[in-house]
């Protein structure tokens, strides 16, 4: 990982961080990470897209977030 990865990241390794879930985009699914501890964030729910189960109680809204059962799932059965 370089650095600036880790400075757009907010500065922590996610190797540290907890992995909740991920982000579908065009290109593909990236990872999602828990926020930092002590960080300021929103205190809206992050659901899935498919099954509409809370992957997160903060951070959200994000219209484009699976959670990890649904990333498993084959695609035509999401």
């Amino acid at each position: 990982m370089s650095y600036s990865d880790l400075i757009s990241d907010g500065g922590m390794d996610p190797r540290e961080r907890e992995h909740i879930g991920y982000t579908e985009r065009e290109e593909g699914f990236y990872p999602l990470y828990a926020p930092p501890k002590g960080s300021i964030v929103t205190q809206a729910f992050i659901q899935c897209k498919y099954c509409n189960c809370p992957i997160y109680h903060c951070m959200g809204p994000r219209y484009d977030a699976v959670c990890l059962t649904c990333y498993k799932k084959d695609p035509d059965t999401r």
